[in-house]
């Protein structure tokens, strides 16, 4: 049986996510479509990241906004105060969706600290 999370977020709105453990291979390729991939500006492949991970998650929310999988411009809308919060919910679902950036991140031997305990 799976279930839904509902997060609330600084501003006072909430979002409901799908389970993560319902996704499947072509909710990762919705979700990658929107990654360029322009390892020069890797903030905004991971905001790129971020929204489709929202788009393929999200369910239900309080904003009076579509819902991401149905107009993604939704997502540029949301209250900056919110943005710290859905990047970091997001962060294990990113790490399961493509676990090997996850573990090349962990062990970048060009990276002159350790890396953090997730």
């Amino acid at each position: 049986m799976s279930t839904t999370e509902r997060h609330n977020l600084p501003s006072g709105a909430w979002v409901q996510f799908r389970d993560p453990k319902t996704l499947r291979r072509g909710d990762k390729k919705k979700a990658m479509a929107l990654v360029t991939g322009d390892g020069d500006k890797p903030l905004a492949m991971a905001y790129e990241m971020t929204d489709g991970i929202l788009q393929v998650l999200i369910i239900d929310w309080s904003y009076d906004l579509p819902l991401p999988s149905e107009s993604p411009q939704s997502l540029d809308l949301l209250p900056l105060e919110d943005d710290a919060r859905l990047m970091e919910l997001t962060e294990p679902v990113r790490k399961m969706l493509w676990p090997e950036e996850s573990a090349k991140d962990a062990k970048d031997e060009a990276s002159p600290t350790e890396p953090s305990a997730a």
